[in-house]
């Protein structure tokens, strides 16, 4: 498989696709008609191709097929195949595939599509992971993210289904670890406050399961966290509530689940009912990618002056190989002549200059470990920034830049009810 002339979607191909939507004409078929005497229609279709299907299907991931045509040799052969997302007769092709995400629960930028045509080029544009037959339209090659080897109809879609699950099993295996402290001083019983009628905490825990992880714990303080959490089907276990750092919790079920010095772990804050799971993927994946780091993490420019005033909103400064230099709740790198009393104004915001950290971090297990048990040291405690004791102890922290902003979390009264009405627009 080639890239498209666009040169870009290497990075979406890393990422683990839970559907692949397909076109029939010029896809799953080489575009070609026949017609009996009884006028009705037949297509040709290829073995290897049914062979991917049912190797994606085997792997857990979702087919469906969206065309603009039916006849009943189409209907037979996805009947066969085992493709029971379906959507013929269908003009409008990213409508009929947002009926079927909304199905599944599955999020756009998780799809893959398979297309060929004009009519294609709106989905291959919108969809995580555009894919383009060899023979298709010129207009479609150079929105797609990637362009087969194989036209359609002729090996295009095994092709697609062996890079994705290539891709897919060579992402390193993840876990994520779901804090959740029951008591809080601005926010009692945070975990179990209500948002839309359900606790936080289970927003969280399916924000994190529509990640790419193995696994998703939630490690908790609190009896009644833990039988909200397995009521709703997620896994929980308890540790200790003398646990000083969320870091202390994550280390404590790393220990219990045996995890080895190299295995990977996500820490999702309990309190973060909008974080975008691509995010949790991307994190993983960054550390996986870089055996110098111990940590990856997070940042995002600043949007504006005033956050870089704020001690709320931590900065980050990074070296040329993107490894974390230091985090501070002061404005970082200081601008000699540039942060003064009011003589002159500190330099535009909006660039890589300065970062604003996002808290979301993945960890090696052995990591945890040697953090846990350290106590904290001096930067740290002036700071009160966990992240400094990794920096004093030489661990390397990889940041990746992210072009999207943080999601808002829930500390306060006042987050409550405002994530709850985003949660409500939302549906």
């Amino acid at each position: 498989m080639k890239e498209a002339p666009t040169n870009r979607g290497r990075e979406q191909g890393e990422k683990r696709v839970r559907l692949v939507a397909l076109d029939v004409d010029g896809v799953l078929t080489d575009g070609s008609l026949y017609y009996t005497e009884a006028g009705e229609t037949l297509k040709r279709f290829n073995v290897k191709d049914g062979h991917g299907v049912r190797l994606l299907i085997e792997a857990g991931v979702n087919v469906a097929v969206v065309s603009a045509r039916s006849s009943g040799p189409l209907e037979r052969r996805l009947s066969e195949l085992g493709i029971e997302h379906v959507r013929l007769n269908c003009r409008e092709k990213l409508a009929g595939l947002a009926e079927i995400i909304a199905e599944l629960g599955v999020d756009l930028d998780q799809v893959c599509f398979v297309g060929d045509d004009l009519l294609d080029v709106p989905v291959l544009q919108a969809v995580g992971f555009g894919v383009a037959v060899a023979d298709a339209h010129p207009r479609a090659k150079a929105v797609a993210k990637l362009v087969t080897r194989a036209a359609g109809g002729q090996g295009a879609v095994r092709e697609v289904a062996d890079y994705i699950l290539s891709r897919r099993q060579a992402l390193e295996a993840f876990g994520v670890i779901v804090p959740a402290r029951y008591a809080s001083t601005r926010l009692p019983g945070k975990p179990l406050r209500k948002l839309c009628g359900k606790p936080l905490v289970l927003h969280v825990l399916e924000r994190a399961q529509r990640s790419a992880a193995a696994f998703v714990v939630v490690a908790t303080d609190d009896e009644r966290v833990a039988i909200a959490v397995r009521a709703a089907g997620g896994e929980a276990v308890m540790t200790s509530p003398e646990h000083a750092s969320g870091t202390d919790r994550l280390a404590e079920v790393a220990r219990q689940r045996g995890l080895s010095n190299d295995d990977i772990v996500v820490n999702v804050q309990g309190d973060e009912p909008l974080l975008d799971p691509a995010l949790i993927d991307r994190v993983a994946a960054a550390l996986s990618a870089c055996p110098a780091a111990g940590i990856a993490t997070l940042a995002t420019p600043f949007s504006d002056s005033k956050g870089l005033s704020d001690p709320n909103q931590v900065k980050v400064a990074v070296n040329a190989a993107d490894m974390a230099l230091y985090f501070s709740r002061a404005p970082i790198p200081w601008v000699r002549d540039g942060f003064d009393t009011g003589r002159t104004r500190p330099p535009a915001p909006g660039n890589d200059l300065f970062l604003r950290h996002i808290g979301v971090y993945a960890y090696r297990a052995g990591v945890l470990a040697r953090l846990a048990a350290e106590t904290p040291v001096p930067v740290e405690q002036a700071e009160e920034l966990e992240q400094l004791r990794a920096l004093w102890l030489g661990i390397g922290v990889h940041v990746t830049r992210v072009a999207e902003p943080h999601s808002r979390g829930v500390d306060t009264e006042e987050d409550l009810r405002a994530v709850e009405a985003i949660l409500g627009g939302n549906g």
